[in-house]
């Protein structure tokens, strides 16, 4: 149990810098919003964002494990690892203080009413999928957490219990609307428009501060490594 602690302790950071995601969670108020089966495309849009999480941990989990077999883990090759990972980080957090492109997400929004059960669950589960797929800065997040849990190989059940945490908080960002929307559909409503609106006009500064908070930690742990710091 001590292992899953210390392994679930150093991938946090990371799970909650994953969570910061204004764009998907832009677009799941707006999904939300306009679907007349809220726990349908809800759930939908959620199972799809799952899979693309759970395919780009294990994705790190496999260079985590790589890095140890081929004899990469020693503390340099390590701390090399985190200290370009930070850099880029930082430049991804720069990038959103400077950038602010429309999601062309939106225009897949519309369903058709008369769409069987099956065509919206297809619909709803491909968009949550494009929407994590798309969201570079919470995939470098992820592939980081998973590259943590992969070098531990801390075994079995710390493994399981960490991805589980992993996706928790990283879908935080779809689980509080829709639990919100499935017990307070009314009142949900009202306040999906204002919050969408703030987070359009400042999510990506939001996204950026994260990015570059975390870079820093990132670094200054590969720093460390090397008995720098």
């Amino acid at each position: 149990m001590t292992d899953a602690l210390s392994l679930i302790t150093a991938i946090l950071p990371l799970a909650w810098a994953a969570a910061v995601s204004p764009v998907v969670l832009s677009v799941f108020l707006v999904t939300m919003s306009l679907s007349d089966n809220p726990k349908l495309s809800g759930f939908s849009f959620y199972l799809g964002a799952i899979v693309v999480l759970l395919i780009t941990v294990f994705i790190g989990i496999f260079l985590g494990h790589k890095l140890t077999s081929g004899g990469a883990g020693n503390p340099t090759t390590m701390a090399a690892v985190d200290v370009t990972l930070g850099a880029v980080l930082i430049l991804l957090g720069f990038r959103n203080f400077v950038s602010k492109k429309e999601n062309k997400m939106f225009d897949y929004l519309k369903i058709n009413q008369d769409a069987s059960v099956f065509s919206s669950f297809k619909h709803y589960f491909n968009l949550g999928f494009i929407a994590f797929l798309t969201n570079f800065s919470t995939a470098i997040f992820i592939l980081a957490a998973g590259r943590v849990i992969g070098v531990a190989d801390a075994g079995f059940v710390p493994d399981a219990l960490s991805i589980f945490t992993l996706t928790l908080i990283t879908l935080i960002v779809i689980e509080v609307p829709l639990l919100f929307f499935l017990t307070l559909p009314g009142k949900a409503k009202k306040v999906t428009e204002p919050v969408n609106e703030w987070i359009t006009n400042h999510g990506n500064i939001v996204t950026g501060l994260f990015c570059v908070g975390i870079g820093l930690l990132v670094i200054y742990n590969g720093i460390g490594r090397l008995g720098m710091v």
